[in-house]
């Protein structure tokens, strides 16, 4: 078995990866700081994984995006590259995900929507205000490991006009090894710039692959993009 370990920083405060808790499944997660919180089992890793990135300038690109830019692989698109590589992902595995994305044509963000409530009058400090109350839809998927899910929310898009559906890959804290090789978060503090490795093998790349088909239905951008991915993938070799 060709095991890979991916390395993830657990406490950078800025970065896509935040750690948070909540006790049962229908709560809503709440970060936490890592170096002051023993980890247990209700902590969970939230990762805003990626699968693509702009290139630098000079730098070979292996596809154009859906925004014209040019772009490499990057986290989900390059780990199903390796194992793709490795012969571990077949060809018609990728093959059925692109016949899967190029067929379908309901996509999430067109589906949902950010719904509001109408005003209601609220007083607060003896101060009058009109309170409404903004949901975002969320849909998660269960993977066939309970470990394992993801959690996709509607937002509205911070830099453009409209809504954009963003994708988190979520799982416990507990399973990560250290840099040791051993899974030992639990009970203790993260150390500040600790990493942890999460094992990625021929047991859970479908979970690796299950994501990269959601992504294809996020909306029309991420469609032609993922295509683009699995086009660049297949004529690797």
């Amino acid at each position: 078995m060709s095991d890979f370990n991916y390395e993830l920083s657990l406490t950078s405060v800025s970065g896509k990866i935040r750690i948070k808790e909540r006790n049962t499944f229908n709560d809503y997660g709440l970060p936490i700081a890592p170096t002051k919180t023993k980890i247990d089992i209700k902590h969970y890793i939230e990762w805003q994984i990626g699968y693509d990135e702009i290139v630098l300038p000079n730098e070979d690109y292996h596809f154009i995006a859906a925004n014209t830019k040019k772009k490499k692989l990057y986290e989900l698109s390059n780990i199903i590259f390796n194992f793709y590589k490795k012969e571990i992902i077949k060809k018609e595995n990728l093959l059925n995900i692109k016949n899967f994305i190029e067929n379908n044509t309901e996509l999430i963000e067109e589906k949902l929507n950010i719904t509001r409530s109408i005003f209601l009058p609220t007083k607060i400090a003896n101060i009058n205000f009109l309170k409404s109350e903004i949901s975002y839809p969320l849909l998660v998927y269960k993977f066939n490991n309970d470990n394992y899910l993801s959690e996709i929310i509607i937002r509205e898009k911070q830099r453009a006009v409209g809504i954009q559906a963003m994708l988190f890959f979520c799982f416990p804290v507990y399973i990560l090894k250290n840099k040791q090789g051993e899974r030992d978060f639990l009970h203790r503090f993260i150390q500040s710039k600790e990493k942890g490795y999460l094992e990625i093998n021929e047991n859970n790349i479908c979970i690796f692959l299950n994501m990269l088909k959601i992504f294809g239905i996020l909306s029309k951008n991420h469609k032609y993009d993922v295509l683009q991915i699995l086009e660049f993938i297949l004529k690797s070799k």
